[in-house]
């Protein structure tokens, strides 16, 4: 009997020894300066012992230790609890140069696409500071100025060049510049088909477009081989633009062009000798979108979005809902092409 609660006495003492817990940490700054003092946070709510490795070759047993790191680099910090190695919580570190830099917010920059620059200085005592981003040819800016600390830009193609930021800081200056490099943006296209039977193509990249080029895909001349702005199908009855006059009282006596059909919302849109309308199935509340309007026109239920061609250009606006036709929208350019004989949109990424 003794011996037994002797035997239950160990096992209890190594059970206790073997509690697992819970270990996690902050620290502060979040991204620390080579000579700054990083305060670590353990976030434990139990435990007696506190092992900190932190990734330089130094140990503190300390709870909520302080370190400085004498190089910039990115370090494994690791709190172990009570000298149990699984309860341990490992994180990474970065520490920065004290050499004001920037900052890229992505490692992979695609065209079209939004990316934010953002200079990274240490300035301990407040000094004046003074920024200017000199950015490489085909770079629009999105938010922020040449003269802010960050900066969100994208770029108009595919390139290698580079971004470059002069600081000021008190009585110094530094000159960064760095390479980037931008990739192309797979994305759908809008395609358009001139009258000479050259093939023009913009992708679609979110709510931007990119500037038009002669288009050589064969999925591209697919999509034009497909399209058409003479007949339309619904409800297993086609439509063709020449015969819609009489088929629509409301029509009656327009010599319409070309017709395609918002099925969701029960629209025509037409182009006429007027132009552009817009009306409802029964073609009443017939507005005028575009007096322009020369004929190619596309409605793309995808993106709700009607595509046009003009003298002046191609153009694209949301669909309309409304029971009136009214809207308050101006339509977008997206060229300045002419003799566009037809449009549509080539869904597949490229």
């Amino acid at each position: 009997m003794k011996r037994s609660i002797i035997y239950l006495s160990i096992l209890l003492t190594f059970c206790v020894g073997c509690k697992r817990v819970e270990v996690d940490f902050s620290y502060a700054p979040t991204a620390p300066r080579a000579g700054e003092a990083v305060t670590f946070t353990n976030l434990c709510t139990e435990g007696e012992e506190w092992l900190w490795t932190f990734g330089d070759n130094t140990t503190n047993l300390a709870k909520n230790p302080q370190k400085i790191y004498k190089k910039p680099g990115t370090y494994l910090v690791t709190l172990m609890v009570d000298s149990a190695k699984y309860n341990t919580c490992t994180k990474q570190i970065t520490v920065y140069d004290t050499i004001p830099t920037f900052v890229c917010s992505t490692d992979s920059i695609l065209h079209y696409q939004d990316v934010t620059f953002t200079a990274n200085v240490y300035n301990p005592f407040n000094h004046t500071l003074t920024y200017h981003w000199i950015l490489p040819d085909k770079c629009e800016i999105a938010s922020g100025t040449l003269d802010s600390h960050a900066i969100t830009v994208f770029f108009t193609a595919p390139l290698e060049d580079s971004v470059q930021l002069l600081i000021t800081q008190k009585d110094a200056s530094f000159d960064i510049k760095k390479a980037v490099k931008v990739h192309l943006t797979k994305a759908p296209a809008i395609v358009m088909c001139k009258t000479d039977h050259t093939i023009i193509r913009q992708r679609l990249i979110n709510d931007r477009i990119e500037q038009p080029t002669t288009a050589t895909t064969d999925k591209d001349l697919y999509a034009i081989e497909q399209a058409c702005d003479t007949a339309v199908t619904f409800n297993g009855k086609t439509f063709y633009a020449s015969t819609l006059a009489s088929t629509i009282s409301g029509f009656n006596g327009l010599n319409i062009q070309r017709v395609q059909i918002d099925a969701m919302a029960q629209k025509w849109y037409i182009t006429t000798l007027d132009g552009l309308f817009v009306a409802n199935f029964d073609g009443s509340n017939m507005v005028s979108i575009d007096p322009t309007a020369t004929g190619a026109i596309y409605v793309d239920i995808n993106r709700n979005r009607l595509y046009w061609a003009s003298n002046t250009g191609t153009y694209a606006m949301p669909l309309i809902k409304s029971k009136n036709n009214q809207y308050t929208t101006t339509p977008a350019q997206y060229n300045n092409l002419n003799n566009i004989d037809l449009i549509t949109v080539n869904n597949t990424p490229q």
